[in-house]
């Protein structure tokens, strides 16, 4: 690996629902005359995926439980809200004023499971994560196949804030094509190394984060050079499970 390059594809449109995100992509790709490599990698946000595939949710809709405005009353978010949080997530992991923490569905452990009401154009309106993000990453893949006859590695990241740390970085929700994680068994100097798994998918995940400034709109870009490893495997390897989780 010589050097690695982050490339935003720009002039992707305001998605809508039942847009084509593969379609778009290509398009951009070819808009910035670019000639796919077989290393290339594409970060896509999980945003412009949910939105077109119509995750909104109207809060007007949602009809608060009991445990949900007892949540609305701790945390002073809305009772629509917290009923929409509770139905999309295995558990609350803490609540207090103005927070909620809990593990989504997918089982990544993030502020409102997942749900966001940012960079939306509908009012009183909720985007959910997508329903199945390697699903979704597995079609674009394979949608990109059929144009440019490339397998391309993609991945959906979105941003997550850290237990001790401000700030949101961003993380890998779902991937195709890319192994997750790369085991490093020694050093330099040929000393062994014991858990010194580094978490690939996030790190690249971040990279692309650099380009994907919020108040821009840059949802996609393209990672060329880093020597990925190809793997059918997901993010959900790099869910601690409840056995290993120290911080209980």
């Amino acid at each position: 690996m010589k050097k690695v390059e982050l490339i935003p594809l720009g002039g992707i449109p305001k998605v809508k629902p039942g847009d084509d995100i593969p379609s778009l992509i290509i398009k951009a790709i070819k808009r910035k005359k670019i000639v796919l490599n077989r290393t290339d990698l594409i970060v896509v946000a999980h945003k412009i995926i949910s939105i077109a595939e119509n995750r909104f949710v109207d809060l007007s809709s949602i009809k608060a439980t009991k445990k949900a405005k007892l949540l609305s009353q701790k945390t002073g978010k809305s009772d629509e809200l917290c009923q929409l949080i509770l139905d999309n997530s295995k558990r609350v992991i803490k609540s207090k004023k103005g927070l909620i923490i809990a593990e989504n569905n997918l089982g990544v452990i993030t502020a409102n499971a997942g749900i966001d009401q940012s960079n939306i154009n509908k009012k009183d309106s909720a985007v959910l994560l997508p329903l199945n993000p390697n699903i979704s990453a597995k079609r674009i893949s394979k949608e990109i196949h059929k144009e440019t006859k490339k397998d391309i590695g993609i991945i959906v990241s979105d941003s997550i804030g850290r237990p001790w740390r401000y700030g949101l970085t961003q993380i890998a929700i779902g991937s195709y094509g890319v192994s997750p994680i790369r085991k490093y068994k020694k050093d330099i100097y040929k000393n062994p190394l014991y858990d010194t798994d580094v978490a690939i998918i996030d790190e690249i995940s971040s990279a692309a984060g650099l380009l994907m400034e919020k108040d821009i709109g840059v949802p996609v870009v393209l990672i060329r050079g880093y020597n990925y490893q190809r793997s059918t495997r997901t993010p959900s390897i790099l869910l601690r499970s409840d056995k290993n989780d120290i911080f209980k």
